[in-house]
């Protein structure tokens, strides 16, 4: 493991979280919680002036909850509001069990107790796991009558407002190996990527019609998929190059695109040497890239040749031996385990985004700590 390097703490400024935050924006937090993913993503303000959220992994008890209670405090979600019958309000839209290792999930049957008037549905990739909190999150599950439940695959995609939720694993190939046939559990993941304002088609009237939104901006979240899964990714969401011929020209098509483009990359399995590659994180070109992990950890993350790779893609120095790197920083690499140059620990992350500009957030939490929204310091780079 290469522990980062200190972060000058006059790069960050104490500035009013809350008042930053706009109806259009989408706020995303990856949570300080060690070698482990809680993740929450807050969608922006519906035409009704409503913001839903979709929550991705619990790893602990207590975290995500206790988020949830924050920003209802502070006006960002509404009070849970559950129907007479008991159907969920559905401000919580979507929660999502990447995969049942216990960094991911030790938390979820608590969060599904506790938000049930809030979750609407849930998705985990139907690999079954021995372990108690596996045994616990879908006992929760079942107690709940009124929660749709999904095991999604590569592909799927799903609307949630002006949200656009698209599945990038596991690949249907690996959903089929599960348990009998060998596709490793780290492989079973979902990882997303979640677009917004996402283009759709909807239906006025009598007729349809194409609602594209500029300044699209995309996330995506790799939970614990190390490179088999992701060989599958780079095949099944193409690099698109653009066409020249006179007939594309004419008719305006083959512009050329990239489905895994995205503005914040979420490294998967905290930055283990298996996790990512640097073709895929090359293909995605973040401009922020986050790796959630503790320091100590206890399984070496993050490892050096991930860091190495990651370094690589965002600022190719192959050709050059002489170069100098620049820091993790400023190349737009964080970690929940960072510190500033004063020794201060700046924990959980927020990346607030919106037509076009994305921008972090610190809130020096430890792993067993709240996050405050209060003790917010947004980076400068």
């Amino acid at each position: 493991m290469a522990a980062p390097l200190p972060i000058p703490a006059a790069r960050h400024a104490a500035e009013d979280f809350r008042a930053s935050i706009q109806p259009h924006h989408l706020v995303y937090f990856l949570c300080n919680v060690g070698d482990g993913d809680s993740q929450l993503i807050l969608l922006p303000e519906d035409n009704a002036g409503r913001r839903r959220a979709v929550i991705v992994d619990v790893a602990t008890t207590g975290k995500v909850p206790a988020l949830i209670g924050e920003l209802e405090t502070v006006g960002l979600l509404a009070p849970a509001q559950p129907d007479p019958n008991g159907s969920p309000d559905g401000s919580v839209a979507l929660v999502v069990a990447t995969h049942p290792h216990s960094d991911h999930i030790g938390g979820m049957s608590e969060l599904l107790a506790t938000q049930a008037d809030r979750i609407a549905e849930f998705w985990d990739p139907g690999y079954f796991h021995t372990t108690q909190g596996y045994h616990q999150m879908m006992a929760a599950v079942e107690a709940n009558p009124h929660l749709a439940y999904a095991q999604p695959t590569a592909g799927y995609r799903r609307w949630i407002g002006p949200a656009l939720v698209t599945v990038l694993s596991p690949a249907v190939w690996l959903r089929n190996r599960f348990d009998t046939y060998g596709t490793q559990i780290n492989d079973s993941s979902i990882s997303l990527r979640v677009e917004f304002p996402a283009a759709r088609v909807i239906q006025r009237g009598a007729g349809r019609e194409l609602v594209d939104a500029p300044n699209t901006m995309a996330l995506i979240l790799g939970a614990d998929a190390q490179t088999l899964s992701w060989s599958y990714v780079l095949t099944d969401f193409p690099e698109l190059h653009p066409s020249g011929s006179a007939a594309a020209k004419a008719i305006k098509a083959a512009t050329g695109s990239d489905q895994l483009r995205a503005r914040v990359l979420k490294v998967s399995h905290h930055g283990s040497k298996n996790g990512v590659n640097l073709e895929l994180v090359a293909r995605i070109n973040p401009a922020l890239t986050l790796i959630s992990n503790a320091v100590p950890s206890t399984h070496g993350f993050p490892h050096g040749v991930a860091q190495e790779l990651i370094r690589e893609a965002i600022e190719a120095q192959a050709s050059s031996s002489n170069a100098v790197r620049s820091l993790d920083c400023d190349l737009g690499i964080f970690y929940t385990s960072d510190r500033d140059d004063n020794g201060a620990l700046l924990g959980s992350m927020a990346v607030v985004m919106g037509r076009g500009r994305a921008t972090l957030w610190r809130f020096g939490d430890r792993e067993d700590q709240a996050i405050d929204l209060s003790n917010a310091r947004r980076w400068s780079g």
